[in-house]
């Protein structure tokens, strides 16, 4: 007697022969809205809900202050450009 089903072809090495994938029970909830557990689990639930929405709002807030930083250096070095800009016209203008 085999204790064990083995391979006997090479092409059923990539079959799953546990077969435990392949039966699920689903448990129906017979807890009701006053068990303590549950509500537990429930409170659990919720706040890591909104941990996750908590760190959605920090990555954005990142972004866009690092975008507000961006945006701030880009109009700094906008003026320093204008100022030069107008420096030299008026230098060259001078000269005429």
């Amino acid at each position: 007697m085999k204790d064990k089903r083995t391979y006997t072809h090479l092409k059923e090495h990539g079959e799953d022969i546990t077969h435990e994938n392949e039966f699920k029970v689903e448990m129906k909830e017979d807890r009701g809205p006053l068990d303590l557990t549950k509500q537990i689990e429930d409170l659990k639930l919720t706040i890591r809900f909104y941990k996750t929405i908590l760190l959605d709002a920090q990555k954005q807030i990142y972004y866009w202050k690092k975008f507000s930083y961006e945006n701030e250096k880009n109009k700094n070095l906008l003026q320093g450009y204008k100022n030069v800009i107008n420096d030299l016209s008026n230098k060259l203008r001078q000269k005429d």
